[in-house]
């Protein structure tokens, strides 16, 4: 029987991530990877940008943030997965790290 691994969430990425949350390199079956016949395409938008929020803020489970703070991740957020899913993961990686910088 074999085992499938999973990198972890510390695991540099070699190529662009393909999920917004762990494992990055697996293909993402999200909820709102397609408009549901009662949405809207403003709504289909407005819950993507919310899940792409919460994966930013996730990993910063804990950490005080700003109104500045906040900004910056709402404006991360509108783009695509493999940015969104980058910093995701350089997040990860940075507390994985315990603070020693």
């Amino acid at each position: 029987m074999s085992t499938t691994h999973f990198p972890s969430p510390t695991t540099p990425l070699r190529r662009p991530p393909r999920r917004l949350r762990p494992p990055f390199d697996m293909e993402d079956s999200g909820t709102f990877d397609s408009q549901q016949p009662d949405e809207t395409t403003d709504q289909l938008r407005a819950h993507r940008h919310a899940d792409r929020v919460t994966a930013l803020l996730e990993p910063l489970d804990g950490v005080e943030l700003g109104k500045h703070d906040r900004h910056v991740i709402e404006w991360l957020a509108t783009h695509d997965t493999s940015v969104v899913g980058t910093i995701a993961s350089l997040l990860y990686r940075a507390r994985a790290t315990g603070g020693a910088w």
